[in-house]
């Protein structure tokens, strides 16, 4: 069953005066009023999980996370203007009512929806999780809609893009408040959103009925927030429980993961287009040709993507499947496909003299540094020196295939630091040493400042090589380095002799 985009826009404006009483807001949920308060006539004018953002006339959901216990802040709520808490703990005494309930990480996604009066009504909403290329295909479904007349939102890793504005973001996926926050000022036709797996877990995106649900694969990543791949799994699949029943499901057919999601809905009984590289599915990918062939249309196109490499063909595949399954323009959806420009941090490449191209990537996985040096190495590359690092307090399983990757696609790599995330310098320096002391080929050296790496790998280079920098992309740096520059992006153009406001020049165009 095909998806019918509805055209239409509802104007919304948030009034200053906007507020619902408590019993409003909570219904459908369950919990015990510890206080025997009425509730239908205590007015809340907005609500947060985090006591910080707490003003006057607020409701504090307390919620119980992976390093913080939103109880202990209960206090500061109050001092802050909360006139209710929601938590889960069993307290009393408190000089606001206190309402119980099981699940407060589930409740709020539901509390939010309904203070801010259920704003994906009117929208078609995307959502895309998977381990690696979430970002790129939001944008290239983003560009899709767009082609096709419809005003498109997006929000995700980079940034998020409500109503053509541009607005900073701090997670992949914002807080359940935000989120709804987002939709409820948006006069988008389609919401285009990247769904991490700590999203799903912390139910950042309960309430949400999905139109489209995409998954583009899955590695061992995160494994130190979940505790095994099964249940990373487990975990992503929470988006396809989200999606409307007549709803829309893409799955890379690649990968063995993907394999699993397309037979469970099957067995549910979902619509699911595939894309992959064999003739049966939906999208078939030829990537030694640009072409792609459509099962639906038994015809090859032309797929000569401006973005190099075969993940980001699959990237464009499963877009179009998007394109195709809601019965949008297919020449429109291609063409916006191939004028589809590369993102900040995502393969950017910039041309150095002596015919040098340095590469700054995102890749901060195996498989993602296993496609960008790939990538790199079917271009034009004669040599390739690697420079990347490990982040402080993240999955360590996956360093091993990473270092792995590296030895096996570059000439020469370098390890230096990437965000530390309170693991001491020292012990990280230390950390570098033994992977590079390991290494039986001894490919590899330390380099701690990250600046410092990126410049003598640069320098040291011959003629024709290129310089692939992985992990940050387009994230700025938590530590300050010696050239004190902000970013990969700012380091290298330095280097280049241009000055770090290149960037903001650059994000502009």
């Amino acid at each position: 069953m095909k998806i019918v985009i509805c055209p239409t826009i509802i104007k919304r404006t948030i009034l200053e005066d906007h507020h619902l009483k408590i019993a409003d807001v909570l219904q459908g949920i369950e919990y015990l009023n510890i206080d025997g308060c009425n509730l239908k006539e205590i007015d809340i004018k907005g609500l947060s999980h985090d006591s910080r953002d707490i003003e006057e006339g607020y409701l504090f959901v307390a919620i119980k996370g992976y390093a913080e216990n939103g109880h202990k802040f209960i206090d500061e709520a109050i001092s802050r203007g909360a006139v209710a808490v929601l938590g889960v703990e069993e307290l009393s005494n408190l000089e606001v009512p206190y309402l119980q309930t099981k699940d407060t990480k589930s409740a709020l996604g539901v509390i939010a929806s309904q203070f801010y009066h259920h704003p994906f009504k009117n929208k078609k909403i995307v959502g895309v999780t998977g381990t690696n290329g979430k970002t790129t295909t939001t944008y290239m479904v983003k560009s899709i809609f767009e082609a096709n007349g419809y005003q498109t939102g997006i929000i995700g890793t980079i940034q998020n893009i409500i109503n053509g504005k541009s607005l900073p973001s701090r997670n992949t996926t914002p807080s359940a408040v935000d989120l709804y926050k987002f939709l409820y000022n948006s006069d988008d036709e389609v919401i285009v959103l990247e769904v991490s797996s700590h999203a799903l877990n912390q139910s950042r995106v309960a309430g949400i009925p999905f139109d489209v649900c995409l998954f583009t694969n899955l590695e061992g990543e995160h494994l130190d927030y979940h505790n095994s791949i099964e249940e990373y799994f487990e975990t992503k699949y929470k988006l396809f429980k989200q999606m409307k029943p007549d709803g829309l499901a893409v799955v890379n057919f690649d990968d063995d993961w993907g394999k699993k999601v397309h037979e469970r809905l099957l067995n549910e009984g979902a619509e699911v287009k595939t894309v992959g590289i064999d003739s049966f599915c939906d999208a078939c990918v030829l990537h030694e040709t640009d072409q792609v062939w459509l099962k639906e249309y038994e015809e090859r196109k032309p797929f000569d993507l401006m973005l190099p490499g075969l993940h980001n063909q699959f990237n464009g595949a499963m877009s179009l499947m998007v394109s195709e399954g809601l019965g949008l323009d297919l020449n429109k959806s291609l063409e916006a496909l191939r004028n589809f420009s590369n993102l900040p941090g995502r393969f950017e490449t910039v041309d150095f003299p002596g015919n040098k191209v340095v590469v700054i990537d995102y890749a901060h996985t195996a498989n993602g540094i296993y496609h960008c040096l790939k990538t790199a190495r079917e271009s034009s590359a004669n040599q390739i020196t690697h420079v990347f690092g490990f982040r402080g307090k993240r999955d360590e399983s996956k360093r091993e295939m990473m270092l792995e990757n590296s030895r096996t696609l570059s000439d020469k790599y370098v390890l230096t630091l990437d965000d530390l995330n309170g693991v001491k310098e020292s012990e990280m320096k230390n950390t570098l040493k033994k992977y590079v002391q390991s290494d039986p080929e001894q490919k590899g050296r330390v380099i701690i400042d990250r600046t410092q790496a990126i410049k003598q790998a640069i320098e040291e280079a011959d003629d024709g090589s290129w310089i692939v920098i992985t992990g940050k992309g387009h994230e700025e740096y938590q530590q300050t380095f010696r050239l004190g520059t902000r970013s990969d992006f700012d380091t290298v153009k330095y280097l280049f002799g241009e000055h770090p406001i290149f960037r903001e020049i650059h994000l502009k165009k």
